[in-house]
């Protein structure tokens, strides 16, 4: 629509033309006579170039002909490698397939299927270990066999076979016998049955009085109960619960 035919054509009450197009040339719906915005995109959201707002084909390929995860229809990206890291040939970047082998049969330590080494024609490499990285020995070059201990008999952790340090602790830090470095079992208590504040699991001591300093019958080393009476039932000053001394009670 030229400059000219704004001002000569006629256009109704709404603004639109005979052809139903206003004077920039948009329908009702906001399309132009090839079908597009004025964004340049059509109804379903594509623009000339069959791409939508976001540079991608109905297929989801933008102009490139890669999708959002940069992957062309053949599944390869820019780089010429799939989602798992191959190329077309079967090659990751490093050049091994997936079995780990090179376009020459090794893999990444010169070690073939067969586990020949490139370089020394035996089944152990220049620094004397074999395909799967064990020593003649048996040991890796961290110093570990197969199960994961060292010729001395400890694994990565420092615990042998039974679960104990070369100190002969556990992981949970206690001995064969049961006890910790400090002498305590589990519970807290040493081989005579008393914790670090010398109470046994009853709440005595060595001397057989409590933390309140009493015994098991509940007298203090005086004699006298937590109420201060003797087993007789009197106080140092001689008097009972009920006031009276043993002559007062005898007269009773």
């Amino acid at each position: 629509m030229g400059l000219f035919d704004k001002f000569t054509k006629t256009f109704d009450k709404f603004g639109y033309d005979l052809d139903g197009y206003d004077k920039d040339g948009y329908d009702k719906k906001g399309y132009n006579k090839n079908g597009f915005d004025e964004n340049g995109f059509d109804s379903k959201g594509y623009d000339k170039k069959k791409l939508n707002k976001d540079g991608y084909d109905k297929n989801g390929y933008d102009k490139k002909g890669y999708n959002k995860n940069r992957y062309n229809v053949e599944g390869y990206n820019e780089e010429g490698y799939d989602n798992k890291g191959y190329d077309d040939d079967g090659y990751n970047k490093n050049g091994y397939d997936k079995k780990g082998y090179d376009k020459e049969g090794h893999d990444n330590r010169g070690f073939s299927s067969d586990g020949i080494h490139i370089d020394t024609g035996i089944t152990f490499d220049g620094e004397g270990y074999n395909k799967k990285g064990y020593s003649k020995e048996g040991y890796n070059k961290n110093g570990f066999n197969k199960e994961g201990y060292s010729k001395e008999g400890y694994n990565k952790n420092g615990f042998n076979k039974e679960g104990y340090s070369k100190e002969g602790y556990n992981k949970n830090g206690f001995n064969k016998e049961g006890y910790s470095k400090d002498g305590y079992d589990e519970n807290g208590y040493d081989k005579d049955g008393y914790d670090e504040n010398g109470y046994d699991s009853n709440g005595y001591g060595l001397d057989g009085y409590d933390g309140n300093r009493h015994d098991k019958d509940g007298y203090d080393r005086l004699g006298y109960d937590h109420l201060g009476y003797n087993n007789e039932g009197y106080n140092e000053e001689g008097y009972n619960k009920f006031g009276k001394n043993k002559i007062e009670v005898k007269d009773d």
